[in-house]
């Protein structure tokens, strides 16, 4: 039986798209704001694993990413001479837990999220202004100058949210935004990542496999590591991350590189195209066949407050994780999935019910998105810590 909810879902990325996804097999009723003019796959690449190609398999789509990815089997770990320091195996990930761990690149992640939405309701350039909820509906305004009333809206829109900034400025002039949630997001690594064309498998013979490989080299002396990850179509998803002394994203505190734009990321791109590549040559050789090269501040924060009234939040709007352990786009899924049980479960559109749903949503992921961002942090600093890290400065000592 269908649902009678309404919802406006703000923002197009990975969680509102997958919402929309549930929300077809669902039969509720739903439109998503998209602030562009069209999708646009920021990033290079992103994983997928156990814990969200079950729901990917619900929706018809399993099969879709299987052919767009390859599997994960290795993460190698190099110095910046290229000796070994370790491996961790994921290659038993499938054996274990039915699905292995895959990777494919951000355009074709979007891609296949597409292929079964109506174009009829992704709107495009619908910059949110303001969203306005009581007890009879929600309301969202846009730029330009258009409404949209529905019974609850979802803001997926990402970590700078403009859902988010709009109910946090109206808890904050009743006295009800807690001080944790009114400070700005904080950063402490940078990265430049990009996608090549494609490749000669004679000269990266790791492009012949049918699986993926994570190359990850870590210099003795530089302020900045490296990961290689073949992707299908005989090309190299790669970036470069800096750990830098923690800033605050809204003043680019603590870091060489803080400023943005083409010129920025160019010499960011000249710093460390010397390091060498697990491969052939060096990480210059990389970045000089990748025809789009961005640069991107790896913001986090764990957010305190999840909803209010008929506004609820998803993914990064929420808690912004760095990507060192690629939870990311998982944890964004999988929220979805409770979001959408949740409403199919409401018996009748009542605040009330909104309201028990939202407690249920938050008290069911608001733990598991907290452990992640520690989770995410701690695999960045074992991987970019070569001051606090015996273990690691042994490994990289030739």
């Amino acid at each position: 039986m269908p649902s009678d909810i309404t919802v406006t879902i703000v923002g197009g990325g990975i969680g509102g798209l997958t919402l929309a996804n549930m929300f077809e097999k669902a039969d509720i009723s739903y439109i998503v704001l998209e602030k562009a003019t069209h999708i646009r796959a920021l990033g290079a690449s992103l994983g997928l694993d156990a814990s969200s190609l079950p729901v990917m398999e619900q929706l018809g789509l399993l099969q879709d990413f299987y052919e767009a990815s390859n599997p994960v089997r290795h993460f190698n770990f190099h110095s910046d001479s290229l000796k070994p320091i370790g491996t961790i195996d994921f290659s038993d990930l499938e054996e274990i837990g039915g699905y292995p761990a895959i990777i494919l690149d951000r355009p074709a992640f979007y891609n296949i999220l597409l292929k079964n939405l109506p174009k009829n309701k992704i709107l495009y350039n619908k910059r949110v202004l303001s969203v306005t909820h009581n007890e009879e509906g929600a309301t969202v305004n846009c730029a330009d100058g258009s409404s949209y009333l529905s019974d609850i809206i979802i803001g997926a829109d990402g970590a700078y949210s403009a859902v988010r900034q709009n109910i946090y400025k109206s808890l904050k002039q009743q006295g009800k935004l807690s001080t944790s949630d009114d400070k700005p997001l904080g950063y402490n690594q940078h990265c430049l990542v990009g996608v090549t064309e494609p490749m000669d498998p004679e000269q990266y013979p790791m492009l012949k496999n049918d699986f993926a490989d994570f190359d990850i080299v870590i210099p003795k002396n530089e302020p900045f590591y490296a990961i290689f990850m073949p992707l299908p179509g005989n090309r190299i998803s790669w970036a470069v991350i800096q750990n830098v002394v923690r800033g605050n994203a809204e003043n680019g505190e603590g870091f060489r590189f803080s400023e943005w734009g083409p010129e920025a990321t160019m010499e960011m791109a000249n710093f460390v195209r010397h390091l060498r590549n697990p491969y052939n040559g060096t990480l210059g050789d990389v970045i000089d066949k990748s025809p789009n090269i961005s640069k991107i501040m790896l913001e986090e924060k764990f957010f305190e407050t999840w909803y209010d009234g008929r506004v609820v939040l998803l993914g990064d709007a929420c808690h912004k994780v760095v990507p060192s352990a690629g939870l990311g786009a998982n944890l964004a899924i999988l929220e979805g999935v409770h979001l959408c049980n949740l409403l199919v479960d409401i018996s009748k559109v009542t605040q009330r019910n909104i309201t028990k749903a939202f407690e249920a949503y938050h008290s069911q992921r608001s733990t598991i998105a907290k452990a992640a961002l520690n989770k995410s942090r701690q695999f960045g600093k074992v991987m970019g810590d070569r001051v606090n890290n015996p273990i690691l400065i042994d490994a990289l000592r030739d």
